[in-house]
């Protein structure tokens, strides 16, 4: 059966206060609650001093180590979990249970000093004890692109590596790597598992073996954390065995050079889960995740029995089909079975990249392996009329500045905090308060209408007042909204999100007319611009075009790699797609291939303007890049300071809007590639999307707002 979720999210306050929310199959509650990360923060030394000496203490005096260790486990506990959430956590449980469910505890922690604190010690006496011991826990980290399983055929490769400098202390490392091919050996021997090792200690030795690819990094040696860099890193040695400190950032580039790249890293080394109280991305384990989707780290020093011990479990619990999360906790439960009263069970720590704990797309070693890995289920979301947050505020926002003719920013006016309309020539940038990461955006064409994707939210605002029409809840709470197009009469809304599904709503109320299933997230969807098509984007590396009234299918287009945008040209006769094989193809409408432009890295958008004679592209090299639509010849290129996210012709095709990951929406020439206009947000910009009329510019953000800019007279 899949898992349940019991999602712990914790956000910064002010004055000591943290916001507490919580989503399970038993309802949502939220609390506020009073923490002390820097008294706590001030135990954890003594907390590692605690769990290493466990390990070797009788019994007695073993039991007496514990006492500060579950002093903090019962404190983080009391405070998190108020009367509410500690009954919601129970019913969560119980109701799992009932549906023969395995509950996984997930941590979303939003504050950075909170990050560093040792969660995995949360201990209730009367609900079993220490909880990572009863159910699977993960810190899961947002990202705005999730990854898909790797496709690959058996065998399933894992590297291994030591690296143990001749200054440091010795570890056991040829134990551990004996105890590795143990637990692999039932694989291996059916030429499923190929187990492999680095030769030699260097970073240039693993540059050289991760060129061959790995699906899984297994790294025994030392680790430790840079307080000056604020920086987790590994131990390796040089080429005169002296050691040689590879900071997190840099081991996250060596991995990216993999193919394939790695879909899991363990690293069993002391403190590679050990961060800082300022960054939330500051362990190894952190860095790392955001370029392989898991990470099992160790967030205390760690002995080396335990540590063969831990692999030896955790790897037989995923050769018998296990996910990464539940086979850290059978790891963690292998180390008290060894010696009941240590406590280096705490030491372990998964990070996640996204909710599918399934890390590989490999159906024979599934099925010779052992029976199919679950997947998350979707959890019961609230109704549009309970629990949602307040109305958003319209308010004025600095941020948006002119590049030439016709500067504006001028208070007052028409753009004043309730005055009605969009925002009008002559003032800044107004925001709509979205209260969550707006991974996509749609204008109605009545011009009064906009549409947001968010985490497992579509909503449908009133561009005029900031007020909320609708909006519908999508899948589980992982499932976000990546895509959203209205139908050129506006009477409905495709998107396409992280729960594998195309949907088709009435734009007018939010009833769902038609649900189409991809086999992974989609990314991208368009109407045809006679709205009898709908074309869709993802990650089980197709382009599907369906009948936008019945749903039956018309088109499959397989690519190589995730296809993360589509657009249909303005004579309905062309669609183009945007790919991470570092190209955009453009296909007749029966799927000939018809043309292909290069990027120098993979392609996240792609639009026609509205003549139909240009293409703007967009992708992670930061460039935009105008194409002759008909020749491939490129005829513009313009640049952000990092990946681009999304690109759209203006109405009358003067103009490109782009959005970035340097936190900045731009508004550029077509014809010569000067830049007009410049929104500041505080973090990514995912999406951009012009008003019908062309007069404004509303942009998304990983900052929770969207701003609606206008577009300056002397630009019109």
């Amino acid at each position: 059966m899949p898992a349940a979720d019991f999602v712990l999210e914790i956000s910064g306050g002010t004055g000591g206060q943290y916001a507490v929310t919580v989503s399970s199959p038993a309802g949502e509650g939220a609390a506020s609650v009073a923490l002390e990360p820097d008294a706590i923060g001030a135990r954890l030394a003594d907390l590692q001093r605690a769990v290493l000496a466990s390990s070797v203490t009788p019994r007695a005096a073993a039991l007496g180590l514990e006492r500060p260790v579950r002093d903090v486990g019962e404190r983080l506990f009391r405070t998190v979990f108020d009367a509410r959430l500690r009954g919601l956590y129970l019913a969560s449980r119980q109701r799992a249970a009932e549906r023969d469910q395995a509950l996984r505890v997930v941590l979303r922690i939003r504050a950075p000093e909170l990050a560093a604190l040792p969660w995995e010690l949360l201990h209730d006496e009367d609900l079993g004890g220490y909880v990572c011991l009863r159910q699977p826990l993960v810190r899961y980290v947002d990202l705005p692109e999730p990854l898909a399983p790797l496709r690959s055929e058996p065998p399933l490769k894992v590297l291994g590596m030591t690296s143990l400098p001749r200054s440091r202390a010795p570890l056991g490392a040829e134990s551990e790597r004996a105890a590795l091919a143990v637990a692999l050996r039932p694989l291996t021997e059916r030429g499923l598992v190929d187990l492999d090792w680095v030769g030699g200690q260097t970073a240039d030795d693993l540059s050289r073996r991760l060129l061959r690819g790995c699906h899984i990094l297994h790294f025994i040696g030392h680790g430790a954390y840079d307080p000056q860099r604020r920086e987790g890193m590994i131990t390796l040695a040089d080429a005169d065995g002296h050691e040689h400190h590879l900071h997190a950032s840099a081991l996250a580039s060596l991995l990216s050079v993999a193919r394939p790249r790695p879909q899991l890293v363990i690293l069993n080394s002391c403190q590679s889960g050990m961060g800082n109280a300022e960054d939330l991305f500051s362990s190894t384990a952190a860095v790392l995740v955001r370029t392989v989707p898991a990470v099992v780290a160790m967030q205390f020093a760690v002995t080396d029995k335990a540590a063969t011990r831990f692999a030896a479990s955790f790897y037989q619990a995923l050769a018998g089909g296990r996910t990464v999360d539940e086979a850290v906790r059978v790891g963690r439960i292998a180390l008290v079975v060894d010696k009941d009263d240590s406590l280096e069970w705490a030491t372990p720590v998964l990070y996640l990249r996204g909710g599918d704990a399934r890390l590989f797309d490999m159906p024979e070693l599934t099925a010779e392996a052992g029976p199919a890995v679950p997947q998350p289920s979707p959890q019961p979301e609230p109704s549009a009329s309970s629990g949602i947050p307040p109305r958003p505020s319209w308010d004025p926002a600095p941020g948006a500045t002119s590049g030439g003719p016709g500067a504006y920013g001028r208070p007052g006016g028409p753009g004043t905090p309730g005055a009605a309309g969009p925002p009008g020539p002559g003032v800044t940038s107004r925001v709509l308060n979205a209260r969550q990461w707006v991974h996509a955006l749609a204008a109605h064409p009545d011009g009064r209408r906009l549409a947001t994707g968010s985490r497992n939210r579509i909503r449908v605002w009133d561009a005029l007042t900031g007020n909320r029409i609708w909006e519908q809840t999508v899948g589980g709470w992982l499932s976000s909204v990546f895509a959203a197009a209205f139908s050129p009469g506006g009477r409905r809304l495709v998107t396409g999100g992280a729960d594998n599904t195309v949907r088709i709503w009435a734009a007018s109320d939010g009833e769902e007319l038609l649900r189409l299933r991809h086999d992974h997230v989609v990314f991208g969807v368009a109407f045809s611009p006679d709205g009898f098509r709908v074309a869709s984007a993802s990650a089980d590396r197709t382009v599907r075009l369906w009948d936008s009234t019945g749903g039956d299918p018309m088109l499959r287009i397989t690519h190589d790699q995730v296809v993360t945008d589509v657009a249909f040209s303005p004579e309905g006769a062309r669609l183009a797609s945007a790919c991470a094989d570092r190209s955009v193809h453009v296909w007749s409408l029966g799927g000939d291939a018809l043309l292909r432009l290069r990027h120098d890295h993979p392609v996240k958008a792609v639009g026609f303007s509205p003549d139909g004679g240009q293409l703007a592209t967009a992708g992670d090299d930061g460039c935009v890049r105008v194409w002759d639509a008909g020749s491939g010849h490129q005829r513009l290129l313009v640049r952000h300071g990092a990946a681009v996210k999304d690109v759209a012709f203006s109405p009358d095709g003067r103009w490109l809007a782009t959005g970035s990951a340097d936190r900045t929406a731009g508004l550029w020439s077509a014809a010569d590639g000067g830049r007009a206009l410049r929104v500041q947000h505080h973090d990514t910009v995912f999406c951009v999307a012009f008003g019908p009329d062309g007069t404004w510019l509303a942009s998304g953000s990983e900052d929770k707002t969207v701003k609606l800019t206008p577009v300056p007279e002397g630009y019109r």
